[in-house]
């Protein structure tokens, strides 16, 4: 047993977030962590990183266990160099600190195969693609991809024997994405993964913990994330159809009851002629089995086990109907040069004609200029030279990953009403449509978790009917029921979609018409997207052989 906790409760205010969660955690357990947006689950994990306390119940881990913790929104901010930060945080430069002087640190370093951490370092951020940046390179100079990638190396480099992961993979691309797949599994650490990728779930964990979003507690199914979901259905099934059996019953023991007391009360008062006694007497005898008989239903109905009624969210549902255009519809790139002018990285030049209806995904490390070209196309970004032509019919909405294009101080109401071109009462409908309270109208969207600024987003997008989605890693943040609802949309919408995404299930959902890489600068096009991701699978596991 590597950690068990004991009917944990964690409250804020009124609310209560997580009320009597129970289980443990044993060696090499990989555990999968989901759960609707705001269940619980990053305030699990710091609550067993020892970052928040719980308001009651107990924690014990195996003595000397060493924990490392992954936030799932962490601002790595620093003027260290890329070596010096990962020395630091995995412990390593402090043991080397001690060597002369404590027997205990020679041991440590030597089991943490200390003599060998420049390799492994090197081996780490080779998998994370960083391999091209010099590791004497400040953080503070890396794109964010970048940092929550470092961040990660940083985790894995502390030879932690339990990992608490949130949401690992939203700033990962692809191929590092893979690689962590190969690591994690192969990895002798028992893990705590938040994660809503279902491919990644799938091909790491052998349990799932739960965090009901009305219990506030934890349901545990072992296998693997599609196992889960399997049983969650027949789960749902199953009681929902105990429920119903349960109602008809109840219906009519209580309809027989009804119709055998009536019965009672007329052979009770049944008189008869004066020369019929043996009839009134049959009357008012088999009155009073009538009567014996309903008591009976009556009390079968109470020693029922009272089922309550299953209770189900109300099902996300995101509409984006596109403007039917009535004039030119293209997006056309010409010899196209884009970056930041104090910068100095470039993507281009660039030739690309992308017509209405097309379905283009657009792939490459973190740091390539994906983000770079979708803000190009929405116009946030001028071109450092040659031509961006957006046909004018053509009605844009940009999801930004870093949600850069939301006013933080705005409240949802405002930014609905005015954004989103609505009447206050369409405002409070599609607010409420997408997830929110009442009490959260009039909350700055700045207060929102990432998850429910994803949600707005999708929200205005719908309000303007756009017919052009430029989307930028849009499943980031977003948990499995509105994932579900985005891909509903992406497979119905009738307008033009650029895409960049690392999420395999999704991408095979949005089936892309044409695909395209960017390297080194370059935009290439790719022959497919299984193509693509089969590359990235033979060059994570090559790596990962290296170890």
């Amino acid at each position: 047993m590597e950690l068990k906790i004991d009917h944990i409760q964690k409250s804020y205010g009124p609310v209560t977030v997580i009320d009597d969660v129970s289980f443990t955690v044993d060696k090499d357990q990989k555990i999968g962590l989901v759960g609707n947006n705001g269940s619980g689950k990053s305030t699990l994990l710091k609550i067993l990183a020892g970052i928040i306390e719980p308001d009651k119940g107990r924690i014990t881990t195996r003595k000397g266990l060493r924990i490392g913790y992954m936030p799932q929104d962490a601002n790595l901010a620093s003027d260290e160099t890329i070596r010096h930060y990962l020395r630091r945080v995995s412990g390593i430069e402090d043991l080397e600190s001690r060597l002369e002087t404590s027997p205990e640190a020679v041991d440590q370093y030597e089991s943490r195969d200390g003599y060998a951490f420049e390799s492994r370092m090197q081996f780490t951020l080779t998998g994370f693609g960083l391999n091209k940046i010099n590791s004497d390179r400040p953080i503070n100079t890396l794109s964010s991809g970048q940092k929550s990638k470092v961040l990660m190396a940083g985790v894995l480099l502390s030879d932690a024997e339990l990992l608490l992961l949130d949401e690992p993979t939203n700033n990962l691309d692809l191929p590092a994405l893979i690689w962590l797949e190969d690591f994690l599994s192969r990895s002798a650490a028992s893990c705590i993964i938040v994660s809503h990728d279902r491919f990644f779930l799938d091909r790491v964990v052998n349990k799932i913990f739960e965090l009901n979003w009305h219990t506030r507690t934890i349901t545990v199914t072992n296998g693997k994330y599609s196992d889960y979901l399997e049983q969650l259905a027949k789960e749902r099934v199953r009681r929902q159809t105990e429920y119903e059996q349960q109602q008809d019953e109840t219906q009519r023991l209580t309809e027989l009851a009804q119709k055998r007391r009536a019965a009672a009360q007329r052979g009770a008062h049944y008189q008869g002629s004066d020369n019929d006694k043996y009839d009134r007497g049959f009357k008012r005898n088999r009155a009073a089995r009538s009567g014996k008989s309903a008591r009976a239903a009556e009390k079968r109905i109470e020693h029922m086990e009272h089922m309550e009624k299953p209770i189900e969210r109300d099902k996300l549902r995101i509409h984006i109907r596109p403007l039917k255009p009535g004039g030119r519809t293209d997006i056309t790139l010409q010899d196209t040069v884009m970056g930041y002018p104090e910068g100095d990285f470039r993507l281009g030049s660039v030739t690309m004609n992308i017509a209405y209806g097309s379905r283009v995904a657009i792939l490459g490390l973190n740091g390539s200029g994906k983000s770079t070209l979708l803000q190009t196309i929405g116009k946030e970004l001028p071109p450092l030279s040659g031509l961006v032509d957006i046909g004018n019919a053509l009605i844009v909405g940009n999801f930004m990953q870093e949600h850069d294009n939301l006013p933080l101080d705005k409240s949802l109401k405002n930014f609905l009403i005015q954004q989103g071109h609505l009447p206050i009462s369409e405002a409070y409908a599609m607010a409420i449509q997408y997830g929110f309270s009442e009490d959260e109208l009039d909350k700055p969207i700045g207060d929102f978790s990432p998850g429910g600024q994803s949600r707005i987003l999708l929200a205005i997008l719908s309000a303007l009917s756009v017919n052009a989605l430029l989307l930028d890693e849009p499943t980031n943040h977003l948990d499995i029921e509105a994932l579900d609802a985005l891909e509903e949309v992406i497979t119905h919408y009738q307008g033009t979609i650029i895409l960049v995404s690392h999420d395999r299930y999704f991408l095979e959902k949005f089936n892309p018409t044409d695909t395209y890489v960017i390297t080194d600068g370059k935009l290439t096009r790719e022959p497919s997207l299984t193509a693509y991701i089969e590359n990235a699978r033979r060059e994570a596991k090559r790596l990962i052989n290296m170890l």
